[in-house]
């Protein structure tokens, strides 16, 4: 290739190119190449063919992954009226075959040192049993190829019990507990399917969950009839001893109005000032999102197939759990089933999400992540088209970090 002459020189920009697309497994070959343009002072055509090169050389190795969520079961204990997985059935349940094929996709395709195993549903607690099978031998295959795993679960809590706690300390499960606010607002879509609360049931559990696990995150769902209660929600959360929150509207194939999502940002922008005062108390709590920067940037779209992967119960494989929640066939967008074989290529725009990216948002002043592309495509019929709800909560969440920055400097 012209311009490239000298041996160190190549073997160089060879260590580079390894190490960058190794830490970066889910890195743009069009970043790579402007990279390489820069460091190594070659022209942009020499650059692109080398990224072109390298990216040929993982296409027709390996798709690093970092993680992935197992559905064990499309079905729940409960009835929420908001939750993402759309089409709910008994009959879908995960078996240990397509469990251990799942696990070994992840090792067979780990571009890390440290990997996570996330437990999804449905409710996965229902298929206890099943995760009593894939972590011993998650740990046992991981441990062969000196991988270490980490693990998490996402419950509605309804089915915790001591058995279930000891065996997720022991193995270190970190569980992450659903719970939208006071009895109220959590009760109002978090219920039985004979149409009883559970609000009272989950909260009387908390003092035993953190015997076993001191450090206690909620997920905190915000639907649009509880945004006026989101600071008194948020508070009564945080009084249980709840340590970690994420706080996210409840989003679907109904848009929240203009109206809806400013009156969210006011009231996010009220627990972030409870935030910062029970910190100021000596609270152990904390938010990600108040954490950040609001120039923090990484890169367009988010991680779902690119260092991540959703596997259903029937092994179908899509970029992430909420796309499998779909019912269009076409926003699941199943690339294989980890039984019979996976067309890995039909990743390739989650790889690169930035050349999907319209050019309305390609002209925007305001960099963002393109939004959650489940929700992208109930609302836009298009994985990459953010919906004008994704922008406005964007801009919003922005905002908020903007003033926990301001606040954490003057505080």
């Amino acid at each position: 290739m012209k311009g490239i002459t000298n041996q160190t020189w190549q073997n160089e920009m060879v260590k580079f190119i390894g190490e960058y697309t190794g830490k970066n497994p889910g890195y743009s070959p069009r970043d790579l190449a402007f990279l390489l343009e820069k460091k190594f002072f070659i022209n942009k055509t020499d650059a692109a063919k080398l990224a072109a090169l390298a990216d040929n050389k993982s296409s027709a190795g390996q798709t690093g992954l970092a993680a992935v969520e197992l559905n064990l079961t499309f079905n729940c204990n409960l009835a929420c009226a908001y939750c993402f997985i759309h089409d709910k059935g008994a009959h879908e349940r995960m078996s240990f075959a397509t469990a251990k094929n799942a696990v070994d996709l992840l090792l067979e395709r780990a571009s890390y040192p440290i990997v996570n195993i996330t437990f999804i549903g449905g409710e996965p607690l229902l298929e206890f049993d099943l995760i009593k099978q894939i972590t011993p031998y998650a740990l046992e295959a991981a441990a062969k190829k000196n991988i270490t795993v980490t693990w998490a679960i996402t419950t509605n809590g309804t089915l915790i019990n001591e058995e279930i706690l000891k065996f997720f300390a022991h193995n270190k499960i970190n569980l992450l507990l659903s719970l939208d606010g006071g009895q109220k607002n959590h009760d109002r879509y978090r219920r039985t399917k004979s149409g009883e609360g559970t609000w009272n049931q989950i909260v009387n559990l908390i003092p035993l969950i953190k015997i076993y696990q001191p450090w206690l995150g909620v997920r905190m769902t915000v639907s649009t009839e509880a945004i006026d209660d989101m600071r008194e929600d948020f508070n009564h959360i945080a009084t249980l001893g709840i340590n970690q929150f994420i706080i996210a509207p409840a989003q679907g194939a109904v848009c929240w109005s203009k109206e809806q999502i400013e009156q969210y940002g006011l009231n996010l922008v009220k627990i972030l000032l409870d935030y910062q005062e029970l910190k100021r108390r000596g609270y152990q709590i904390f938010i990600e999102e108040f954490e950040k920067d609001e120039n923090e940037y990484r890169s367009w779209g988010c991680r779902a197939g690119s260092t991540s992967l959703a596997v259903a119960p029937n092994g179908d494989v899509s970029p992430c759990s909420k796309m499998l929640g779909l019912t269009d066939e076409k926003g699941k967008y199943i690339i294989g089933n980890v039984n019979k074989g996976i067309n890995y290529k039909l990743l390739q725009p989650f790889r690169e999400p930035h050349c999907q990216q319209p050019r309305f948002c390609r002209q925007c002043s305001r960099k963002c992540s393109g939004g959650c592309y489940a929700v992208n495509f109930e609302q836009t019929g298009n994985h990459f088209t953010a919906s004008e709800e994704n922008c406005l909560f964007w801009a919003v969440c922005q905002e908020t970090k903007r003033l926990s920055k301001l606040l954490y400097r003057t505080g």
